[in-house]
């Protein structure tokens, strides 16, 4: 059972500018899946940004709902042009993001977010993300059914028919949309956000350590202070009852009889040695060139 979410008046006035329905309006349901997202912590920073970019008007959706099947649950959209900073009284280089919603679910709202914050991070994703993701997912498979079925159908079925200079960024994208569908955002989960992190552990190290960083002083500081104090009153907590469906799951045992989360700690133990062991061979090549240069 979910109870009833109590709308903040502070993201409510965001919203109201710039979120626009065509039909029928559903601002409840948008409110909703949009603040359920701030229950995956690694997306505060994010989130806070994409309200950054509202309230500047420099963000807006489009919320189209579809009956019936649509090719396309979402897209995004974006331009770069001149902004004018009223703090600094100048034009600067920025961009305007435009995010259209055709199927109003938590994990088509991420997904969309997450393609306009790729576009502000700036980052080149075929390097140190390219490589994070590929140590999470070659050759391996979640422990957990209903997790290793949403990674195979949204990472890897998912992105099959795109042309192969976009699925970076779609992996990108549906590593967000995934982290969406976790029990602790949506009652009707199978699965934790932990259990997604402790899976792609090197993904969410470069999210929480290198791509986090880099857009943190982005957000307006006042929406980050006020995130953070809705969030230590749990307003945008769900209360659900899965208490019995996680605890029968740290019961399960793997093929060799260990506990389910214990095989899980260690497997991935082995895999961030193996991506430490990465990263100190590039540096020590590096260190080798600088060596033989001098």
């Amino acid at each position: 059972m979910i109870k009833k979410v109590i709308k903040d008046s502070f993201i409510v006035d965001i919203f109201k500018k710039h979120v626009h329905f065509e039909g029928v309006a559903t601002p409840e349901k948008f409110y909703a899946q949009f603040t359920s997202l701030y229950n995956i912590p690694i997306f505060k920073t994010g989130l806070d940004l994409i309200l950054t970019r509202m309230k500047e008007d420099r963000l807006k959706f489009d919320v189209k709902l579809v009956n019936g099947w649509d090719t396309f649950a979402g897209c995004y959209l974006t331009e770069q042009q001149k902004v004018f900073n009223k703090v600094l009284n100048v034009f600067s280089d920025g961009f305007r993001h435009r995010i259209t919603i055709k199927s109003l679910t938590a994990a088509v709202v991420a997904h969309e977010m997450a393609h306009a914050l790729d576009v502000e991070g700036g980052f080149d994703l075929n390097e140190d993300f390219r490589k994070s993701v590929g140590f999470d997912m070659k050759g391996r498979k979640a422990s957990n059914y209903a997790l290793r079925g949403s990674i195979q159908r949204i990472m890897v079925e998912g992105v099959k028919t795109y042309p192969d200079y976009q699925i970076i960024s779609e992996l990108f994208a549906r590593y967000f949309e995934l982290l969406s569908i976790c029990k602790d955002v949506q009652a009707s989960g199978d699965f934790l956000t932990s259990d997604v992190m402790d899976f792609f552990a090197n993904t969410t190290k470069w999210i929480d350590q290198v791509f986090n960083p880099k857009i943190k002083d982005k957000p307006d500081q006042e929406i980050v202070q006020h995130t953070a104090q809705l969030i230590r009153k749990n307003a945008f907590k769900q209360e659900k009852i899965f208490a019995h469906k996680v605890k029968s799951f740290y019961k399960k045992t793997d093929e060799k009889g260990r506990k389910t989360f214990a095989a899980n700690v260690k497997h991935n133990a082995a895999w961030h040695k193996s991506w430490q062991q990465h990263q100190t061979a590039l540096e020590g090549k590096a260190n080798k060139n600088i060596e033989d240069k001098t």
